[in-house]
């Protein structure tokens, strides 16, 4: 039975990328010119600590793009989603107190980071099918959930396509569609 824990506040702003936001994801391009081979055979597998814990860079082939993620830890996994405009880095405080027992996987989410920045696919029914090929790749069946912001709509898509393979959900600092305080109808 899936479970879940929903903490949010109250957010003006629209569900989801916004025209402008997605110009800017794609603004961002890697220091160098190099081929998309070239920067995951680059980043694939460099190893870094935080509060000596050790984690490391991937890449991975997910629907199409090309998906950055941070791995670290052993035990069951935790997959951790960042909000606009982070990256994997946003839960740099959180993945080392949980890399002691469990495995903690931090994707930058596609159009951020030093993932993929494709014209198209930032609905959450398709980065949820992003995170599902990567989890699926690492060899998980079932996962441990937690998003902020716009993680949280791929979050909640995931867990909605796939409610047998994760075993808690929690999302912060979402205003879901419907779910408005009083008073604020109609502005979310």
């Amino acid at each position: 039975m899936l479970s879940f824990v929903v903490v949010t506040s109250v957010s003006i702003n629209g569900i989801g990328l916004n025209s402008p936001q997605i110009a800017l994801a794609q603004q961002q391009q890697p220091q160098a010119n190099l081929t998309s081979v070239e920067e995951q055979q680059l980043m694939e597998g460099i190893s870094f600590e935080i509060d000596n814990v050790t984690f490391s860079h991937h890449m991975a082939s997910v629907n199409g793009i090309q998906l950055h993620y941070v791995i670290g830890g052993k035990g069951d996994p935790v997959v951790f989603l960042h909000g606009w405009p982070q990256t994997w880095y946003e839960w740099h405080h959180v993945i080392p107190v949980l890399a002691k027992n469990y495995t903690v996987i931090v994707p930058d989410l596609r159009g951020l980071g030093d993932s993929s920045k494709p014209l198209t696919g930032y609905d959450g029914n398709t980065t949820a099918e992003d995170v599902y090929q990567l989890v699926s790749q690492l060899g998980f069946n079932k996962i441990f959930l937690a998003a902020h912001d716009i993680g949280s709509q791929t979050a909640y898509s995931y867990a909605a396509t796939h409610p047998n393979n994760v075993s808690k959900l929690v999302i912060m600092e979402f205003a879901f569609p419907g779910f408005s305080p009083p008073g604020f109808e109609g502005l979310v």
